[in-house]
């Protein structure tokens, strides 16, 4: 149970920052227009993810799931900096 717990606050709060980055990228000119939206979205997006941690059947699951999303967003993010 802690395991999962854990999962979902260490992972998934970076998680619902890159993805966050991810979409004001997406909108253009940085986002600079949808930044204050996007933080007040931030909390209750790292709330779901926190509360989907729950939805593996084991804190392993939870861990790997989660941190290979991570890896994906950062990579997605990383691409998207590096490929203007």
């Amino acid at each position: 149970m802690i395991g999962r717990c854990l999962a979902g606050i260490l992972l998934g709060f970076p998680l619902a920052a890159v993805l966050l980055r991810l979409m004001l990228l997406a909108l253009g000119d940085s986002g600079g227009a949808w930044l204050i939206p996007a933080l007040m979205l931030f909390f209750p997006l790292w709330t779901a993810l926190m509360i989907g941690a729950y939805a593996f059947g084991s804190a392993v699951r939870a861990w790997i799931v989660l941190g290979s999303a991570n890896a994906l967003a950062f990579l997605a993010q990383w691409v998207t900096q590096h490929g203007r």
